[in-house]
């Protein structure tokens, strides 16, 4: 039967029908595709299946911490102790580094150094040289083929080429295939372990990552365990020397993507598993918010349609011959909004990935988990629309049908619709404002240092030998106000060592370091609660540090501090200041203790710039100054602000993609209320026509025609509080820092469902007004 004629007199419901699906289904596709991509990570080893992952697990100062790097004997002992290795490999990050071809600086390359056997865990396909002898020499490079056409225009070029990397020349030996982008790990080069072994001596503890390939006849979960006992065995002493529980854990390589955020030490960006599932979440109400519009507004309108029904029957039609028309009508307009759906998401997809910072490779459309999934979703939404809006309208007798005594029974449906609808908006709005009240909750905690007109700029070589001059030319500068140097950055990631009292040696902490040069202190405005910062002039002999308050209390030191001595890592070491605590890590996080200890060199150089000052303004003024001690020297400057809000990312992504899934849905569940609205208001012609006559005012009128809708939603509103305060109390209890709870949470969801239902519907209330009441009296 063709449908458009089917819907010839109301084709109003048809488009409703066909729109408020296809944004569903648009919705749900895409997430099957960002479902479907970020579970096909890692899958595109060939050996996935029997590579795992060595995780340290640290419990100690009341917390447990997970750690995706392991200490060196993971690789140099353990696999000989194990028969069911079959190869071993670790990593270690070098991290973005300046590669000079030449003349010629390239910035941002993406550097590991792996052992010999990473091409035989992590099998790739070479454009050049071999697997066997890419890593053998400590001098040789291997280069992914996108940074060999950068650097060299293509990949058999690049062969035998010298590239100078802090100083030494590396030989490029191979180039392979760029790892796809549904990788845990990237890298734009990779350095033999070799090259770095005169560092080695100075790396006892956690800095590599480990990943083992299980021999083929051997029993993947024994051979896992194997690795975790042996590991644990290792880490033992290790963890006593810190007064901490150190041991092994492991996990599969097709886990590691979705299953590793916030552990420490990850090599790239992990996905979160919790994400995954509010996106789902969120694209199943909208999809349910859809197909409960179509049920609803399909009945509706098959009341138009029930002499049709009774003829059919009466010329011998069964109840199996009406549903599988209702059925193919109902798969021809899914079909419709399915196509929509489809190209909806292709044009979107970028759109949506640029939203949630997400990489979605569109590859995955034609991955056949996604088309299959695609398939059953197609199939999931015809039987779900179709089902019960086949079976209520086929059961009528033709003659009650034929004579008229079919009352519909519509009413029921109809509420529970819109209560359903708004159950769902009203939780979705209030979860915007819980969102939003908890990331001004976290803006508003002290940070305890001053990240305004910061940056920090990484220095190679050239300039880091002449660091003293810069930092007098930089003073120089008017628009600068302050100049130090650090090994680290505030704000990102830190090293770990050990401390202890004196008199009690044996009961050894983990503590967080910052190591940082005279002056970064003041720089960055720390609030200092006793002491002083490192002074220039201090001798270098004296090992000098300065704690956190959340340091000095896990130590259970006594004020005055400053003047006393702990044992740190290197030895004896002098409590100059004590630092008032500030967030260095997750902002919803508690501070953790931090020492931050004196060096007299550092990779990064630090400038604070007066109050006013433009940034593009001064990169300008510091790349003069750079270019007096190198020429070439590439700017790679990173704000400090900038990384201070980075923090707010997952809160910023969340409330983005709440926001967009609210006003879907309120678009949706508004679309089919018209529609209802309009249908019962339509119905009711003759009953507002006498209500007219007989005085009632176009107020009454308005109110009769809008209160049940608002009585509905308040009824929902009552439904969803305690719906929102269990899931807003499990969700905030997660962070150490939140929010609290008010009740502007709940009321206001409620009241902007009423107002958008009242003004959505006041135009076909308003049209009703304004027709001739004698007209509707006349009609039957």
């Amino acid at each position: 039967m063709n449908i458009l004629r089917s819907y010839k007199r109301t084709r109003f419901f048809l488009w409703v029908n066909i729109t408020g699906l296809a944004i569903g289904l648009a919705v749900s596709i895409m997430l099957i595709l960002f479902v479907v991509n970020e579970l096909s990570y890692d899958k595109h080893f060939e050996n996935k299946e029997r590579i795992v992952r060595l995780i340290t697990v640290w419990e100690g100062n009341e917390q447990t911490t997970h750690y995706a790097i392991n200490m060196r004997k993971a690789y140099t002992e353990l696999p000989a102790k194990i028969p069911g290795v079959e190869a071993a490999v670790q990593l270690y990050q070098r991290g973005t580094l300046e590669v000079i071809q030449e003349k010629e600086r390239f910035q941002n390359v993406r550097t590991l150094c792996v052992d010999p056997e990473f091409f035989k865990v992590f099998r790739m396909k070479f454009v050049e040289g071999d697997a066997q002898t890419a890593l053998s020499n400590p001098n040789s490079i291997v280069l992914t083929r996108r940074q060999a056409d950068i650097i060299f225009g293509d990949s058999h070029s690049a062969i035998n080429q010298i590239l100078k990397i802090s100083d030494r020349d590396y030989a490029v030996s191979a180039v392979v295939e760029n790892l796809p982008a549904n990788t845990h790990f990237s890298f734009d080069a990779l350095l033999p372990m070799k090259s770095i072994d005169d560092w080695m001596g100075g790396m006892p503890g956690l800095e590599f990552l480990t990943y083992y390939l299980v021999s083929a006849d051997a029993s993947l979960s024994d051979v896992r365990s194997a690795i975790e006992k042996e590991y644990s065995s290792i880490t033992t002493a290790f963890g006593e020397s810190f007064s901490a529980k150190v041991y092994g854990k492991t996990d599969k390589l097709t886990d590691i993507y979705l299953h590793s955020d916030g552990f420490s030490g990850n090599i790239g960006r992990m996905g979160d598993m919790r994400f995954v599932w509010l996106l789902s979440g969120l694209a199943l109400f909208i999809l349910l918010l859809a197909v409960s519009n179509f049920i609803n507004l399909f009945i509706a309108q098959g009341e138009t349609r029930m002499r049709e029904i009774g003829i059919r029957k009466t010329n011998g039609a069964a109840i199996s011959d009406i549903v599988r028309q209702f059925f193919s009508e109902v798969s021809g307009i899914v079909l419709i909004a399915f196509i929509i759906g489809v190209v909806l998401t292709i044009i979107l997809a970028p759109y949506f990935s640029e939203l949630i910072h997400r990489e979605i490779d569109m590859v995955q459309l034609w991955n056949p988990t996604f088309i299959l999934s695609a398939a059953g979703l197609f199939i999931v939404t015809v039987v779900s629309s179709a089902f019960y809006p086949a079976l209520y309208l086929s059961r009528f007798s033709p003659l009650d049908i034929l004579g008229k005594r079919i009352r519909f029974s519509k009413r029921r449906l109809m509420v529970g619709v819109v209560v359903f609808q708004s159950i769902i908006t009203i939780v979705l709005v209030s979860f915007i404002l819980i969102v939003n009240s908890q990331t001004n909750y976290l803006k508003n905690i002290p940070l305890g240092y001053n990240p305004d007109n910061v940056v920090t700029i990484w220095m190679n070589n050239t300039i880091r030998n002449s660091f003293d001059a810069i930092r007098q030319e930089l003073l120089s500068v008017p628009e600068i106000k302050q100049v130090s140097g650090a090994q680290h950055t505030f704000g990102r990631g830190c090293s770990g060592q050990g401390i202890s009292l004196l008199d009690n040696k044996e009961e050894r902490h983990s503590i967080n370091e910052y190591r940082i040069m005279p002056g970064v202190g003041e720089l960055m405005e720390l609030q200092l609660v006793e002491g002083d910062f490192f002074k220039e002039d201090a001798p270098d002999s004296i090992y000098q540090v300065v704690l956190n308050e959340a340091a000095v209390k896990m130590l259970g030191i006594s004020p005055p501090v400053v003047g006393k001595s702990v044992m740190y890592t290197w030895g004896i070491t002098e409590i100059v200041g004590v630092a008032k605590d500030f967030c260095y890590a997750y902002p919803a996080d508690k501070i953790a203790p931090i020492a931050l200890s004196k060096t007299n060199w550092g990779g990064t150089i630090y400038i604070r710039f007066r109050e006013g000052t433009d940034r593009r303004q001064a990169l300008e003024k510091t790349s003069e100054v750079f270019h007096q001690f190198d020429p070439d020297f590439i700017i790679n400057a990173t704000w400090s602000e900038d990384i201070y809000n980075q923090k707010f990312e997952t809160f910023a992504t969340t409330s983005r993609v709440i926001t967009l899934a609210s006003l879907l849905s309120i678009f949706i569940a508004m679309l089919g209320l018209v529609a209802i609205h309009l249908y019962t208001t339509v119905r009711r012609t003759k009953e507002i026509g006498i209500r007219r006559i007989n005085g009632a005012t176009p107020e009454a009128i308005f109110t009769l025609l809008t209160s049940d809708i608002v009585k509905w939603i308040v009824i929902a509103g009552i439904v969803a509080v305690p719906i929102i305060y269990y899931m807003a109390t499990h969700m905030l209890n997660e962070y150490s820092n939140h929010t609290s709870l008010n009740w502007t949470m709940f009321v206001i969801p409620i009241l902007v469902q009423c107002i958008i239902a009242i003004l959505a519907t006041s135009g076909v209330t308003l049209w009703a007004l304004h027709q001739n009441p004698v007209n509707a009296l006349k009609k039957e």
